[in-house]
Formats: C-alpha cells, sequence, structure tokens
C-alpha cells in the first residue's frame, strides 16, 4: 500500500527568504513537520535551496531564525572584480543599496566622483562599451562572502546521509538552457548526488548579477529561471506514493499586474527594475507548474472515466493524480527592496509574515 509522504517546497526570492524561516516556524508549531528534521522531501530553487539545505543538515528553528538574524549584506556578495576599474565607481552608485547594510552606514559615501558627474551619459556608455568588449566579464556581483557565509550554515556529511530528507536542488544549465535537479537521492535512474556547497551557490547565481557556477563540465545559473517551484521532480521522486505538498512563495501567486492598492509601484531604480522583473518572473514560473499539474489531473481522470465506461484509453502511461499543493503566500507583493534587503528589522518581519500566512493557509485548507 502506498504511502503518504510529505514534501515541502520553497521558491527563490533573495533577503525574502527570511520568509521561508516564519512559515517553517508555524509548519512545525502546527505538527505538520518535526523541528530539525523536516517533512520526507524537501525542495527549493536559489534562496529556497538554501533554507531547505539547511533543513537537511538539520537546524532547528532557533538556528535558522539566528543564522538569518547574524546576516548582513557584506555576508552575501561585494563587487565583483570582474568589472574594469573605470566602470566601478558608476555601478557601486546604481547598486548602492544592494552593497551596503544598516550595520556599516547605510548608502553613504557612494556618490559619483567629480569626473564622473561631468561625463554626459552617452560618452559614458560609449567608453563601458568599449571595455566590456576586451575585458571578460562575468558578473556584477561577486557571491565569495555568500558561499563563506553558508559553509558556516551546511552540515554536508548529514545532508548526504539516510538521515537527512529527500533533498532536491534546482538549477539552470548555462549551455543548453535545461533544468537540472541535484538531488541526494536516486532521481530519474541517475545515482544520488554528494551535495555541495557548489550546488547550492549553483542554484542561487542570478544571471548577469551573480557568477555562474561550475559543476564538473557544466556550467549553472539560478534555477529561478526555468523552475522557482520545481513540483515535477518532487512527484517522480515520491514514485508510487500519496504527496502532501506545501509550497511555500514570496510572491502572491494569483496577483495579476493591475492598477490596484495591492500592485506594485513602479520601479524608480535599476535595483527595484530588475526585482519587479525577478518578481513576475517567479510567479510565471509558478503558474506553469501548477497549471501542469492540474493537467496531469485532469488526464487522470478522463482515462479513469472511460475505463469505468468500459473504453481502453489511448496507449501511453497513465498518471496518478497528485492532491493540488497548499501554497503559502503573501495576500500582497512586496515591497520591491525587500528581496536585497538583509538586515535583522526586516528579516524579524519577514519572520512573522511568514508565519501568519502559514497559520492561515493551513486553516484554510482543514476548514
Amino acid at each position: 500500500m502506498a504511502t503518504k509522504k510529505k514534501a515541502l517546497v520553497l521558491s527563490g526570492g533573495g533577503a525574502r527568504g527570511a520568509y521561508h524561516i516564519g512559515a517553517i516556524s508555524a509548519l512545525v508549531e502546527q505538527g505538520w513537520m518535526e523541528d530539525g528534521r523536516g517533512p520526507d522531501i524537501v525542495a527549493g530553487t536559489s534562496i529556497g535551496a538554501i533554507n531547505a539545505a539547511a533543513l537537511a543538515s538539520g537546524l532547528t528553528v532557533a538556528r535558522l531564525q539566528a543564522a538569518w538574524l547574524a546576516m548582513h549584506t557584506e555576508d552575501v556578495h561585494r563587487l565583483s572584480g570582474d568589472l574594469p576599474p573605470i566602470a566601478r565607481p558608476l555601478v557601486r552608485f546604481l547598486l548602492r543599496s544592494v552593497l551596503t547594510s544598516q550595520a556599516h552606514g547605510g548608502e553613504a559615501g557612494y556618490d559619483l566622483p567629480a569626473e564622473e558627474q561631468a561625463q554626459s551619459a552617452r560618452s559614458l556608455i560609449g567608453r563601458l562599451n568599449q571595455i566590456f568588449r576586451w575585458r571578460p566579464f562575468r558578473s556584477l556581483l561577486d557571491t565569495a562572502p555568500w558561499r563563506h557565509t553558508l559553509a558556516g550554515w551546511m552540515d554536508f556529511a548529514r545532508i548526504n546521509s539516510p538521515a537527512a530528507p529527500a533533498l532536491l536542488i534546482a538549477a539552470t544549465e548555462l549551455h543548453t538552457g535545461a533544468l537540472e535537479v541535484f538531488c541526494n537521492r536516486p532521481l530519474h535512474g541517475r545515482p544520488a548526488d554528494s551535495i555541495a556547497i557548489d550546488h547550492l551557490m549553483a542554484s542561487s547565481s542570478i544571471p548577469v548579477v551573480y557568477p555562474w557556477t561550475e559543476i564538473g563540465a557544466g556550467k549553472y545559473w539560478d534555477g529561478a529561471v526555468l523552475a522557482n517551484t520545481p513540483l515535477d521532480p518532487v512527484i517522480d521522486l515520491a514514485g508510487e506514493d500519496d504527496l502532501d505538498i506545501i509550497v511555500v512563495m514570496m510572491t502572491p501567486w494569483s496577483a495579476a499586474p493591475v492598477a490596484d492598492s495591492g500592485a506594485a509601484p513602479l520601479p524608480q531604480d535599476l535595483v527595484q527594475a530588475l526585482t519587479l522583473t525577478l518578481d513576475w518572473a517567479l510567479l510565471a514560473s509558478y503558474r506553469v507548474a501548477f497549471e501542469s499539474l492540474q493537467q496531469r489531473n485532469q488526464l487522470a481522470e478522463a482515462i479513469a472515466r472511460l475505463r469505468a465506461a468500459g473504453l481502453e484509453p489511448p496507449p501511453g502511461p497513465t498518471p496518478r493524480p497528485i492532491a493540488m499543493p497548499t501554497v503559502i503566500a503573501p495576500e500582497r507583493l512586496m515591497p520591491l527592496e525587500w528581496i536585497i534587503d538583509y538586515e535583522e528589522a526586516n528579516h524579524h518581519q519577514l519572520f512573522a509574515l511568514g508565519y501568519q500566512d502559514t497559520l492561515r493557509a493551513l486553516a484554510a485548507r482543514e476548514g
């Protein structure tokens, strides 16, 4: 007889990942998962992959909260060494909100030098174009600080042991554009991956902003490019077992870009524009995954009806129906700046929001 497994799927969303921690706190409190052990399957993309790996490491809610509260912007990224010297002042100014934290003086000290202020935009862009054409360039920001920070969070020996839940990490292969799912259990006839820090960096390597990550012969970017909420691999891993899937997102998945009180404001700078673009891309990714699961269930129901009527369905595999996931998400769009705000006050807000939204989602499914 098939057993019922619990699966937790955590989406991408940068610094908003503190929202996951509030959700996990409520799920533990409500008895859906055990503190320090996690559910049977945990999957994630980008910051979701990082929080998923932290759960697989055995981190309790208290330790997860402490790790997030101890983290600042400087512990995540810094200006890339790929940038030519002439470009660094301008890029530093454009990305000042991403590079500084309240703990280190906020945005102070990032005015453009006088010689840069005197240049026209056209002349400056022309010069930068010539420089970038002849200088190798991979990313605007360097994630060496993030690699160091995460190494202190993770217990890779436990992640790769039978004591950990099944862990799936989504990334995008740069050369082919294919979705790659790394898993500490055998998947798709492939042996289990030995999960390491590179797999986490690969899943969270935002294109252009962060450098790609090399694993073996492959080069990888952020998994959110293709699968912000990797449902299909979770279903494949479960095999014939029934599934209770909970998806935690940082974007209202039913949101639409319409002009109402809950709509996102127009972006005011480069960072906000990139953030809003990412928000809608992540939302679209989940819609595709959700609709794919709906179509799977509709096909399974149609085949069951044919057989009940004594008719033979067309040849091919028969999908088994999967209960639709419970989605934990904010009711309204979060402020754009929260995606890069690695600050203690913001983390506390996100802990509370994730906790409250989880209680609301669990109450709705029980009702």
